[in-house]
């Protein structure tokens, strides 16, 4: 019984940190993150126009995605609401930052993936950061 109860309050408690939704964002924010960033490692010309090989340049964008990602998996861990709206705010400015590049250099390969990064990482952290303004 003890066991049972202590289980139950555990869910409570990552039920409490974050409601559901909050955390189906957040852990998309981190899959698509990290999944992004190990497919250009392994393979940049699929994921980056005119990059066939790994290169400083294409370096620096993997290392500041999983950055992030694992900013926001300690925060998580840390279960503070101030540390994770700080990283998604991050995360959501250079996603919001990276779009303005797509436009700003014209960049036509990457202009059809815009809408997916709207709706699967900008608009998703951005309610999530409205959720996490109102709680703290």
């Amino acid at each position: 019984m003890n066991g049972s109860n202590s289980n139950n309050e555990n869910a409570n408690q990552t039920i409490q940190f974050l409601p559901v939704w909050v955390w189906i964002i957040v852990l998309i924010q981190i899959g698509l993150v990290l999944f992004f960033s190990a497919g250009t490692a392994m393979n940049p010309g699929n994921f980056l126009p005119d990059v066939s090989e790994l290169n400083y340049v294409t370096q620096l964008y993997i290392t500041r995605n999983i950055t992030v990602a694992l900013g926001i998996i300690m925060a998580l861990i840390l279960r503070s609401h101030q540390a994770l709206l700080m990283i998604l705010a991050v995360r959501l400015l250079t996603d919001i930052f990276d779009v303005i590049t797509v436009y700003a250099l014209n960049v036509e390969v990457i202009k059809a993936s815009v809408p997916m990064v709207a709706v699967l990482l900008i608009i998703p952290a951005v309610l999530a950061i409205i959720h996490l303004l109102k709680r703290i």
